[in-house]
């Protein structure tokens, strides 16, 4: 029998952080320094919304200032009052979620980016979509030809 491959097996524990009063330009470059698609976007040491290239792209698109223009104006706020449509949601899963779940629920979200949550449910780190589906590699999977 295969070996349950879990979110936990592919999450990124530690990722570069954001305050979400900074600018876009201090994500610009903070991106390109960590060589990263996603930064964790906090209010003092709580994380309250994921800063991603698509998020980035959609500012600069839109025409917004580099240097005036605000984190938190544009960021996937993670909130869990879903009575109101976001343009992408921040969706949080727990860690020891099964990977092909936490796919399908990224492809239907249109997300990339995963946050992960631990016990008592704090966030423990962000799990991406290429991360997940190179758990699936034949050379990650005990050689098994499917």
């Amino acid at each position: 029998m295969a070996e349950r491959i879990t979110i936990n097996q592919a999450i990124k524990r530690k990722f570069p952080e954001i305050d979400i009063d900074d600018n876009l330009e201090t994500a610009l470059k903070m991106m390109t320094e960590a060589n990263v698609s996603v930064l964790a976007g906090k209010i003092g040491e709580e994380l309250v919304g994921l800063i991603t290239v698509s998020d980035v792209m959609f500012s600069l698109a839109n025409g917004d200032d580099i240097k005036s223009t605000k984190i938190s104006s544009f960021m996937t706020k993670c909130e869990f009052d879903v009575s109101h449509e976001t343009r992408n949601p921040c969706i949080q899963l727990d860690e020891d979620e099964d990977a092909l779940s936490a796919i399908k629920v990224m492809y239907e979200a249109g997300v990339h980016h995963l946050l992960v949550s631990g016990a008592g449910g704090e966030a423990t780190g962000i799990v991406s979509s290429l991360e997940l589906v190179k758990l699936f590699s034949p050379s990650l999977t005990d050689g098994v030809d499917k």
